[in-house]
């Protein structure tokens, strides 16, 4: 996908033209004079999951600079690609960061600032790995900066946002498994044993069950936080959103993916269900629809294993030019459009 606006132009610069620029914008605008000029923008916003990224993908093109062309087949373009929006000849804007938190969205710009002064330097895979991204909003802009003045400048030429979709929080979790498991490994490393449990799994489990108060309030918190900005994007130099959201939330990818019953990491499902029950309610609050995937990917029977091979990369085993491919936490492209039914099924279409 091709980056979107930058700035307006103004009227007395279009008068200051050259004649020739004239002439080569008029060759421009003829040639796609056939083509349907957009009247409503579908926006996605969110992490890897919403970019369409997988490790795989990653490796593939790492060589060809990740263009983010290969990466449009996540849940955000197959969702847009069912809805009403696109059959009425809306356009996708997806702003989505593989790697994104909840801190990082929100950034730590002018915005984070005024929104929470403990905020996150933005998007890493773009600012620091220096990956494209679809929609390239600038170094140093956070995803929610560019949300605001995504809806703001549609809104002003025509083509609203009538459809936002939003994926975040799922790199928190992540964020303290990776902290959990560096403190167990450190404590049985320099005492043989933990204050967690008795084993390095129980351990694990014991020390996430141990922050996931604070892990789930910070992560409800922030999502809150960036609902509430969008919903009053006035109060921040845009204009307030009024249309469709629709939250994706997630489902557990460290769930039973070769064994029923038996999961990656203990008690994940459990940990998951609990962040959901939690933040549905903070979701809807701001007029979104929550989708919801674990009863899908995590029934906890004998169908899991085959669903978990089957939608995620978690049992990818395959390598690229001697790079592994997984165990992956993304969906496989079949995964991706599973996410997307499971969104218009428990949601609707985009409008």
């Amino acid at each position: 996908m091709s980056a979107k606006h930058g700035s307006a132009v103004s009227f007395r610069r279009l008068l200051g033209c050259t004649f020739a620029l004239v002439l080569a914008l008029s060759a421009v605008f003829a040639a796609s004079a056939s083509a349907k000029t957009p009247t409503k923008t579908d926006l996605a916003l969110g992490d890897s999951v919403a970019f369409g990224y997988s490790q795989q993908l990653f490796n593939e093109n790492e060589k060809t600079g990740e263009s983010p062309t290969a990466y449009e087949h996540g849940y955000a373009n197959y969702y847009y690609m069912q809805s009403a929006l696109k059959i009425a000849g809306g356009q996708l804007t997806n702003d989505g960061c593989p790697g994104e938190t909840t801190d990082s969205m929100i950034g730590n710009g002018p915005l984070g600032k005024a929104l929470d002064p403990t905020g996150e330097a933005a998007c890493a895979y773009h600012n620091l790995l220096g990956a494209p991204l679809h929609d390239e909003y600038g170094a140093g802009k956070s995803q929610l900066e560019r949300a605001l003045e995504n809806i703001a400048f549609d809104a002003a030429t025509g083509k609203p946002v009538t459809t936002l979709t939003l994926n975040i929080g799922a790199n928190d979790e992540l964020h303290a498994v990776h902290a959990c498991e560096v403190e167990v490994g450190t404590e049985y490393a320099t005492e043989g044993k933990s204050k967690y449990g008795a084993t390095p799994e129980a351990a694990v489990k014991g020390c996430l069950e141990f922050h996931a108060t604070a892990l789930f309030t910070h992560i409800i918190t922030n999502i809150g936080t960036i609902l509430y900005a969008i919903r009053n994007g006035a109060t921040f130099g845009g204009v307030n959103y009024t249309g469709k959201v629709v939250f994706q939330g997630g489902y557990d990818p460290y769930g039973s993916v070769f064994v029923a019953g038996k999961e990656i990491l203990t008690g994940s499902t459990a940990l998951a269900k609990i962040l959901t029950i939690n933040l549905k309610p903070t979701v809807e609050s701001f007029g979104a629809c929550y989708t919801d995937p674990l009863p899908t990917f995590n029934p906890l029977t004998g169908a899991e294993p085959a669903r978990l091979q089957k939608w995620t990369n978690m049992a990818n085993l395959t390598e690229f030019e001697g790079k592994k491919n997984g165990p992956d936490i993304h969906p496989t492209p079949v995964g991706y459009q599973k996410l997307a039914h499971l969104m218009v099924n428990q949601c609707g279409a985009g409008v």
